[in-house]
């Protein structure tokens, strides 16, 4: 009997030695995730929603990534806080990195998750404005930045004639609700929503309608940093992507984790807006390259309508700091 229990207190040994063994290397096997932060262009709602569900719901984690999600604001500009070494990764519209590259910060386009730009105008249904035509004759209220240049764009498209058209330097939905304008710049996924929640139905033109390509928001990050980790920044992307897919097909799941980031959205704003993103974000383009992807000829087109409209410096080099591969499942 007491050889029997020594050999089986022996074999015991064994095993628990095995199991240490195993656990150290299952240990070694796994290397610890790698930190990388995201500064979004703004304060945090389902205009973040993709990036949100890919951390959420394991995506960055099963590349390998730690990803922190963090807001921008009024006094937080993402394009800064990448260029200076602060954020990995940034979000903002296309113009913003451009205007960054313009002043030497050196940023690289790695992908596009709104494939066309919601800048346009925004008016009340009464008024009877349903084309940019409609608009000769009538107030319109802008400030500049924002969408007033894709607008300009637009206006000029569609052959507006500006000399008829009133313009006032004025911000916020008062203006519209009081009658001193009969429309507004606007971005037409959040803006009208806001008014029609308080009982004021609404009429939109989107620039992107009228042949005024831009995307409104690209993911950045510094071209020293894609430059040095390429495979980074392809995971990031591949994650981000089936963050959008997640988020997109299951609207109320994201709506609810946005505002567990957010608590003072409203609900109710928050769905309506998500819902009319998704024909922002989905295209015939991402169809066939993947949610994400962009093309860099759209960029340059973008660059043409800031040099024309918002004072950027003519003769950028745009191209080499296009990195379309990363984003592009075609190319995997």
């Amino acid at each position: 009997m007491k050889n029997a229990r020594t050999a089986s207190s022996q074999r015991l040994r064994g095993t628990h030695a095995l199991v240490a063994v195993a656990a150290a290397l299952m240990t070694c096997a796994a290397p610890a995730a790698e930190k990388v932060s995201l500064r979004v262009s703004w304060l945090m709602n389902v205009q973040n929603a993709g990036y949100v569900m890919a951390k959420e719901k394991g995506f960055y984690a099963k590349e390998g990534l730690d990803v922190s999600i963090m807001p921008g604001g009024p006094n937080i500009n993402s394009t800064t806080m990448v260029a200076s070494g602060q954020n990995t990764f940034g979000t903002n519209d296309v113009s913003a990195v451009l205007y960054g590259n313009a002043q030497d910060m050196n940023l690289a386009v790695v992908g596009a998750c709104f494939q066309k730009s919601p800048a346009g105008v925004l008016s009340l249904a009464a008024s009877g404005i349903r084309t940019p035509k409609d608009l000769e004759g009538k107030t319109l209220a802008y400030n500049e930045g924002g969408p007033w240049h894709y607008t300009r764009a637009m206006l000029a498209q569609a052959g507006v004639d500006m000399s008829k058209v009133r313009t006032v330097v004025a911000i916020g939905n008062e203006v519209l609700m009081n009658g001193t304008v009969q429309a507004k710049t606007a971005f037409v996924v959040n803006e009208p929503i806001a008014l029609e929640l308080q009982g004021y139905p609404t009429a939109t033109l989107a620039a992107a309608d009228y042949g005024v390509n831009a995307y409104a928001e690209v993911v950045f990050a510094q071209a020293k940093t894609v430059g040095a980790k390429p495979e980074l920044v392809r995971s990031f992307m591949r994650a981000t992507a089936q963050g959008w897919d997640y988020a997109l097909k299951h609207q109320d799941e994201a709506v609810a984790a946005v505002l567990a980031l957010n608590p003072t959205l409203k609900p109710e704003q928050q769905k309506r807006q998500l819902a009319l993103q998704e024909s922002f974000i989905r295209s015939a383009h991402t169809e066939q390259h993947g949610l994400c992807s962009f093309e860099p000829a759209k960029i340059g087109e973008a660059a043409q309508i800031l040099t024309t409209y918002g004072g950027l410096k003519p003769g950028m080099a745009i191209e080499p700091m296009l990195h379309p591969q990363f984003a592009d499942q075609r190319a995997r």
